[in-house]
This record gives C-alpha cells, structure tokens and sequence, in this order.
C-alpha cells in the first residue's frame, strides 16, 4: 500500500515535513525500545497515530552520514506507520488500541488479527532502522538531539525535502 500525497502548496509541504519527521522519528524511537507508548487516536480530519516517547539526554555528535540515515529511516518509518494504522482501523470497529512494541502488556491484550499487525509493525520497525546502518541506541541518540530542534533538526528537515523530490 502506497501513500500519495500531493506536495505541489507550501504549506502542506511544510506541514508534511514537519509531520513526516516527527512521526518518522517517534516511530523509530519505538521500535527500537525507547520508552514506547504508542497511542492510536482518530482525529477529525486525519487520523494519526500519535506516538509519546521520552529518553535521556545523549551527546550532540552526529556525522552527515548519521544525519541522512536517521532522516531516511524515519521516513520508512513513518509510512510503514500509516499503512498499519489503517489495516487496523479496517480490522476493528472501536477506538485504536495503544500499542507500545517493548511492552509486551499491550500486545498481549489484543484481538489475534491486531496482534499479528502489531507484532509485524514492531519487527519491521526494528529492521528499517538496522537496514540503515543506525543501532537501536544510537537512534535514539539522534532522537533526542533532533527533538531539541536544534541545527541536527535543521539538516534532518533537509534531508527530508530532498527525498521528497
């Protein structure tokens, strides 16, 4: 499943990245066992997982390589999100469970179908941040730093634009 967006206006650009980036980031913190709670809320217009995570605070070094990586997997991230919010919103009739991949609480509790989803989401979140050469610490490492929105933030957004073109 392929999500199309149309980034033709400026402002939907900007808020495009700037949602992107977030969820892409959050979602990475996830799956590579930040400390993960997952929240699937449906929102009026748009319906969003929205993602609460928290870490400490790690050193500000990061290489251009990192800056790209971290950027690129949040992307993946952030669509694979998406695609998994939606099967199973089509899954279940009710409010979206929270979901947090490194607890394995949440995941108990689910119907089997949602499990399944779940558990592959976890996984392949896992593996979208390995497939570009960033370890779970690290990750979160670069989380924190992009979070501060700092100059990190700065290079992550462009990086971001570029791959949007």
């Amino acid at each position: 499943m392929m999500l199309k967006v149309n980034f033709t206006s400026p402002k939907l650009n900007q808020l495009y990245i700037r949602l992107i980036g977030s969820s892409i980031l959050a979602s990475l913190g996830i799956m590579l066992g930040l400390i993960p709670q997952i929240s699937l809320k449906s929102a009026e217009i748009d319906p969003l997982m929205t993602i609460s995570l928290s870490a400490n605070a790690y050193g500000q070094q990061f290489t251009p390589a990192e800056t790209e990586s971290y950027a690129k997997a949040g992307y993946e991230l952030e669509l694979l999100r998406r695609e998994v919010y939606q099967e199973i919103k089509n899954l279940i009739d009710e409010p979206l469970p929270n979901i947090a991949c490194d607890q394995r609480s949440t995941l108990d509790n689910l119907k089997p179908e949602v499990k399944n989803i779940a558990n592959r989401y976890c996984t392949e979140s896992r593996q979208i941040v390995q497939r570009h050469n960033l370890s779970i610490n690290r990750f979160n490492q670069l989380k924190t730093q992009y979070d501060r929105q700092d100059r990190f933030y700065q290079q992550v957004q462009q990086v971001l634009l570029k791959l949007q073109n």
